[in-house]
């Protein structure tokens, strides 16, 4: 889903837009509204799909890179190269390790996001958020603190009062 007011992408969950801050609580009423708890499940499916398979897909780029990187660095080594021949494949040895950790990090990233935006078919078919909510804290009510003088002017109020006028 995307925000009405900037565009920005929002998961269905939010209550307001992390970008301008727009209330989207009613915009994710109609778009559950219109759509069916078996199709927002199918499209959570797919979208794991998509995950596994972009972890998959930089996986096997990085081992590729690794074991380029590895087997030319053999080959430098038994040829007995100058050492400015091992960069190469360091930088596909160091490629391939940051490829592989890039994939890594970002299934989790994307598993840990979909993870706290979990929805559940209650028994009434209705949908409702499984773990945390996505609204935005209440505003806090700051608390008046009293000033320094407050107490010595309740005291003289009160001895004023005490007090008859002459």
């Amino acid at each position: 889903m995307h925000c009405p007011s900037c565009g920005a992408e929002t998961i269905l969950e939010q209550k307001f837009c992390r970008s301008c801050g727009m209330d989207l609580e009613t915009v994710s009423k109609l778009v559950v509204a219109h759509s069916s708890p078996e199709k927002l499940k199918a499209e959570k499916c797919l979208t794991e799909k998509a995950s596994r398979q972009r972890m998959y897909h930089s996986f096997k780029w990085g081992m590729i890179c690794f074991i380029l990187g590895m087997a030319s660095l053999a080959t430098t080594k038994t040829l007995s190269l100058d050492k400015t021949y091992n960069l190469g494949p360091l930088f596909l040895l160091f490629l391939g390790m940051g490829i592989m950790l890039y994939g890594l990090l970002s299934a989790m990233r994307g598993s840990a996001a979909q993870g706290s935006q979990v929805l559940d078919a209650g028994p009434t078919g209705e949908l409702h958020e499984a773990e945390a909510t996505r609204e935005l804290t209440s505003p806090r009510i700051p608390v008046s603190i009293p000033s320094i003088t407050e107490r010595t002017t309740k005291l003289l109020a009160t001895e004023d009062v005490a007090k008859p006028r002459e």
